[in-house]
């Protein structure tokens, strides 16, 4: 599915992923910067790969093969008032919301209104009133209305209660698009996600497909007696 090696900054990284697949490491440690140069946001001085299901995407393909959920459209949405299905369509224009000058075809508006009633939303509901979980689901139906190959979810659940949670990783199941998901919380990485590329400090530590205790320990920097003191060891095999 991917392939990719590159210096930038203080990344450097080199790995291919064949399916589905869970980047997680502690905050600071690159994931985010990570996700940007494999969805082509950016591009490092040095690029020695970057092979998307077998070839170089051009940044146009890219944003076709590539849909994203991360906490900038997360707060631009809470601090707007963009019409829910406005939001939605607006993915398919490059864009935040919908403009005068933006044509929309009828195509559009009916992929964007089966995806509101899919996920029950209110088409006329203004994103700024929405609850947490519903801004999610809005963000989730922006990001698959281009039909995109990959779905990118940079910290998904930040903010969710338990239901809640529940409710969107249930969601992301019925999804059939391969998945990257970035997240600093191991209790989200279910097999959905066949491997797991564990980040620290801007390197690959790891890339495995079984969580053991011992790698917590090395790339959060904690000690197994606090993973036990937070009862974490439970959740840690598949």
């Amino acid at each position: 599915m991917l392939k990719l090696s590159f210096e930038h900054l203080f990344l450097d990284i080199a790995f291919e992923a064949k399916d589905s697949f869970a980047i997680l490491g502690p905050n600071g440690s690159g994931k985010s910067l990570l996700l940007k140069i494999i969805t082509h946001e950016l591009y490092p001085k040095k690029l020695f790969k970057r092979e998307v299901f077998g070839k170089t995407l051009t940044l146009e393909e890219a944003r076709k093969t590539f849909g994203v959920v991360d906490s900038y459209m997360e707060y631009f949405y809470k601090q707007n008032s963009v019409r829910v299905l406005d939001a939605v369509l607006s993915s398919l224009k490059n864009s935040y919301d919908i403009y005068p000058f933006h044509n929309i075809t009828s195509q559009d508006l009916e992929k964007a209104k089966e995806l509101c009633e899919r996920f029950k939303l209110k088409e006329s509901q203004f994103t700024a009133t929405l609850s947490l979980g519903e801004l999610k689901r809005v963000l989730i139906a922006r990001a698959i209305i281009h039909e995109p190959k990959i779905l990118c979810l940079d910290e998904p659940t930040n903010g969710l209660d338990i239901k809640a949670k529940y409710e969107f990783f249930t969601l992301l199941e019925s999804l059939e698009n391969k998945k990257i998901l970035i997240t600093h919380d191991f209790n989200e990485i279910n097999e959905t996600y066949k491997e797991i590329i564990l980040l620290k400090e801007g390197r690959i530590y790891k890339k495995t497909d079984t969580i053991t205790s011992k790698d917590l320990t090395e790339v959060f920097d904690v000690s197994e007696n606090i993973l036990n003191k937070f009862n974490y060891l439970k959740f840690l095999f598949r």
